[in-house]
């Protein structure tokens, strides 16, 4: 173990349907490679939203929150573990779901992480737009979240670079919009690994996958807090995450990265 994070809140579950392993492995592999802290935040269960491979049925949530809050307490004293969702922000439509789950003891945080948007009550994919709608769709979305006040931090900001297919003006607009709103309001964004783990494209100068060294150069300009989110998918994602390239971007785009996990105790 040559690398290891203060802190991992990006965790998935096998109940997403595109995860795999059990609950408790996860466990046992981030305090393997040395993680103090471990944030689940599967994809939200919805109350009237099916999405069969992308997100688990609402009939999984309580088993969900009951097996996390059960590795709670069975890990005490090795691994603080924190239970959470990851989260798209729809307007006001599910804004009192969101609260009553923040309001309950036996949950802990949300995320915001931006895949979908609502169109009369169906979910639809960003990328299914056209450039630059898509972007300025996802910006749009992404900022009335952050200013709601609901989540902890944003999950993999620059994920719409690759829908414009170039880092042009509207991108470049985009990166601005997100980056001093996040800093108004002092929101982490994350610095995400999952695309770090499926392809060395990330790696290449010029690359528009996530992490994108353009918006983070802007994220830095505005003096945003940055956040290694590993987004573990499987339990031997915590292995296999290579922290000393992600560490090196960072420290190449003068980003200022979190120490102290920022999720909120005391509830």
């Amino acid at each position: 173990m040559s690398e290891s994070l203060p802190f991992n809140i990006h965790t998935h579950t096998y109940r997403c349907g595109h995860a795999s392993g059990k609950d408790e492995e996860y466990v046992e592999e981030a305090i393997a490679q040395g993680i103090p802290i471990l944030g689940f935040s599967d994809h939200v269960m919805l109350p009237h939203h099916e999405q069969p491979g992308i997100r688990g049925s609402i009939s999984l949530l309580e088993d969900y929150i009951g097996s996390l809050q059960d590795l709670k307490k069975r890990y005490e004293g090795q691994c603080e573990i924190y239970v959470g969702f990851e989260a798209e922000w729809y307007g006001d439509q599910y804004a009192s779901y969101y609260k009553e789950l923040l309001e309950r003891k036996d949950f802990d945080y949300l995320i915001l992480g931006q895949h979908c948007f609502d169109y009369f009550g169906h979910l639809y994919w960003y990328a299914r737009l056209t450039p630059p709608e898509s972007i300025r769709k996802y910006r749009d979305d992404l900022i009335a979240g952050m200013e709601s006040g609901l989540f902890t931090y944003v999950a993999h900001p620059d994920i719409y670079v690759a829908w414009e297919g170039e880092f042009d003006e509207a991108a470049e607009e985009v990166a601005e919009d997100i980056c001093s709103t996040a800093a108004r309001l002092g929101i982490p964004l994350e610095l995400n690994c999952g695309m770090l783990r499926q392809t060395d494209y990330v790696r290449q100068e010029g690359s528009l996958a996530y992490p994108c060294a353009y918006f983070w150069k802007i994220a830095a300009k505005h003096g945003v807090k940055a956040i290694i989110g590993i987004d573990a998918h499987r339990p031997q994602d915590f292995a296999s995450t290579d922290l000393a390239w992600m560490k090196e971007f960072a420290r190449r785009m003068g980003l200022d990265l979190l120490t102290e996990c920022p999720i909120k105790k005391g509830k």
